[in-house]
């Protein structure tokens, strides 16, 4: 594979970030469509929800909205295709027609773990009262990775039945990973997610308490993810942030992230 940062084209590099997205938050259930790829996860996030429509439309004998809606009927979910500008053309018009809605408008971003360690050394220390311990367990420290996911539903406000999926999904990712947090004086303040891919680091799940907020935590959490992603081979961190949180992407853009594609997903309501 060339290393990402020679990949010049930049829907190029967006197609090699998405395919890896897939292995980073995979779906409970995976089936193609052409080269698109069917996701079901009993509606726990659009990521594992949605038909990942990269690439061209598929040649196939049956409609591929026919499809796509009966797969998701079979699995209990709403229809939802993941549309990004590595889709064909036409797809977004096309599911605009059909009665789609448009939802929850994202950003990939990517940017050179090195890079982003420099900049957070540089920013000047948020000033923090009491005892800040970062727990970043290894990915089969089981009692450990529990309690994180009972805080992140906690976090989160995650029904307490989609506790299982979470876990599914967790628990799906066979790269090496890890559930880190962050604690002030014992209490939880920061929660995020890694998972090491040879030279890539998928961050997410990053979240701060409220009563935490405003602190630098995210920035603090940001860079232990990114030590252990480059402890273990990444030279290049990836994300995927709404386009309207505009803190976060601030910060990731700060920390020398650029956007190298946008998506967004269309929804229809059954």
């Amino acid at each position: 594979m060339m290393p990402f940062e020679q990949i010049t084209n930049r829907l190029e590099r967006a197609r090699l970030l998405e395919q890896l997205t897939i292995e980073a938050w995979p779906p409970q259930i995976l089936e193609p469509l052409g080269s698109w790829k069917l996701r079901a996860a009993s509606g726990v996030s659009r990521r594992a929800n949605s038909v990942w429509a990269v690439g061209p439309f598929p040649e196939i004998e049956k409609d591929w909205l026919a499809q796509a809606e009966a797969f998701a009927a079979r699995h209990g979910i709403d229809p939802c295709f993941y549309v990004s500008e590595t889709s064909p053309t036409g797809l977004d018009e096309q599911l605009s027609l059909a009665g789609y809605t448009l939802s929850e408008r994202c950003y990939l971003m990517a940017g050179s773990a090195e890079l982003a360690l420099e900049r957070i050394a540089a920013r000047p220390a948020a000033a923090q009262s009491g005892e800040i311990a970062v727990d970043l367990p290894r990915s089969n420290q089981t009692p450990e990775n529990k309690d994180w996911l009972r805080q992140f539903i906690t976090l989160k406000n995650v029904p307490a039945e989609r506790g299982a999926i979470y876990a599914s999904i967790f628990d799906g990712i066979q790269a090496d990973k890890c559930f880190a947090s962050l604690r002030i004086n014992g209490e939880v303040a920061a929660l995020g997610t890694v998972v090491s891919q040879g030279s890539f680091g998928y961050i997410s799940n990053l979240t701060v308490a409220p009563g935490y907020r405003r602190r630098g935590l995210a920035a603090r959490m940001t860079a232990e993810l990114a030590r252990w992603a480059v402890e273990r081979g990444a030279a290049e961190l990836y994300l995927q942030v709404l386009q309207d949180n505009a803190a976060a992407v601030a910060l990731y853009q700060a920390l020398g992230f650029e956007v190298v594609a946008r998506h967004h997903y269309r929804v229809l309501r059954v």
